[in-house]
């Protein structure tokens, strides 16, 4: 018998692009564990029903072609938005169950009766006021849309050699006499852009060729359709379909996951602005997050922290880890959260950058939103640790139980941010 770990990416989300692995650093660090891991290479911004019947049919994939075996445990776990793909892909068992479409249900609930848990990692349950922003109709019309195609034309035009000198071109433009603390979004987007052609040899050209597609067809999916943004959005907007970070009562989900043995934790994070760096840009995104949050993203609570279980932390509808507020993490209740000190992109490996010339491979990791959270190497570690438990029913499982059934007054409560 074998546990299979599926991780499920967020919002933009991809296995590899570039010099950059969505989830870094989380092989290295379950290598020693009997897990088997499934990087799942989303769709980046289609929306959360579209992304979820391409896992739903990835999923099945690994199934007919005999990687996953009748005696082997499904486990998911899924990233931000990749969170709200997994509660809508299991909406879509729950309608293949009661379908008539016996083929196609016979087959999907196969791999359903095998999945034994989902673990949601900074997931917007209620949606995200930074998304709520960017979702304006004006907004999308009128700079997100047009911006990512001139993205595209621009990539397709240069092609390959023509975006690489780009690459070197903005680096020398961007960076000139600054001596960054590390590496960041601007390096990463730079590294990708340089790493789309290659005079080195043979392989390294034919690596950097696919890499130069692979960017391409990630601008063009985000470019033609950014509907994830919608189902982002605390309110429904006019006649999109709703998505599950619509749905405020989670008993029908719960009573489905309780039904078929699935056990279930959201795992929240929260990180604070930098002070004195008004211009940085996590402090902007903080700000635009935290910025008059809307009623539906959830109340004030006090939430479990996950590496110190006996003491939980005061949350209010501002806080947030830079992209998602806090409490729309909280799902489907407080008992079944914790609570972990990071940034958006810290839980996912990209914590700190990778410097000098010890780096594994062609990629690196890269401190993405670069907050002052304080979350290192060993927190990252002990978190997928306790992932990886709760998949094999060991600590974190059992801290979860306990929890369900200790009174929330007899621990202390942190209320500074």
């Amino acid at each position: 018998m074998n546990r299979h770990l599926v991780l499920v990416p967020g919002f933009g989300g991809f296995d590899a692009l570039g010099t950059l692995r969505y989830y870094e650093g989380v092989t290295g660090v379950l290598e020693q564990t009997p897990l088997v891991l499934h990087y799942f290479p989303n769709l980046p911004t289609a929306s959360v029903r579209t992304r979820a019947e391409q896992l739903l049919a990835f999923l099945h994939e690994r199934w007919r072609r005999n990687e996953l075996r009748p005696g082997d445990e499904i486990h998911l776990v899924g990233h931000s938005t990749g969170g709200l793909d997994l509660r809508q892909l299991l909406v879509r068992y729950r309608e293949l169950e009661l379908s008539q479409d016996r083929v196609r249900e016979g087959s999907a609930l196969e791999v359903l009766r095998h999945i034994r848990s989902v673990q949601f990692l900074s997931t917007p349950h209620r949606g995200s006021n930074l998304a709520a922003q960017l979702s304006h109709p004006l907004v999308r019309a009128l700079l997100i849309r047009p911006l990512l195609r001139v993205c595209y034309e621009t990539v397709r035009g240069l092609r390959e050699r023509g975006t690489s000198w780009s690459g070197h071109l903005l680096r020398g433009v961007l960076l000139r006499g600054k001596r960054l603390e590390s590496a960041n979004w601007i390096d990463a987007l730079l590294d990708t852009l340089q790493g789309c052609h290659s005079q080195e040899g043979a392989y390294p050209s034919a690596l950097a060729r696919a890499s130069y597609f692979e960017l391409l067809r990630w601008l063009l999916h985000m470019a033609s359709d950014s509907s994830a943004l919608s189902d982002l959005n605390p309110t429904r907007l006019g006649d999109a379909p709703p998505s599950p970070a619509h749905e405020d009562h989670p008993e029908n989900e719960r009573r489905f996951l309780d039904e078929h043995g699935i056990r279930y934790a959201s795992i929240v994070t929260v990180a604070r602005p930098k002070t004195g760096r008004r211009l940085d840009l996590f402090n902007q995104l903080y700000s635009l997050t935290a910025d008059s949050p809307v009623p539906r993203l959830g109340l004030a609570q006090a939430v479990q922290k996950l590496m110190d279980p006996r003491s939980a932390r005061m949350l209010t509808p501002a806080d947030n880890d830079g992209l998602v507020n806090t409490v729309s993490q909280v799902w489907p209740d407080a008992a079944s959260s914790y609570l972990v000190e990071a940034d958006h992109a810290d839980v996912i490996g990209h914590f700190q950058a990778d410097t000098g010339e010890d780096t594994h491979g062609s990629f690196k990791r890269y401190d993405l939103l670069n907050s002052s959270s304080g979350f290192d190497a060993p927190a990252f570690e002990a978190l997928w640790m306790r992932i990886a438990g709760f998949v094999e029913g060991r600590a974190y499982h059992e801290a979860l139980e306990s929890r369900r059934h200790t009174s929330r007054a007899s621990m202390p409560i942190d209320a500074h941010l």
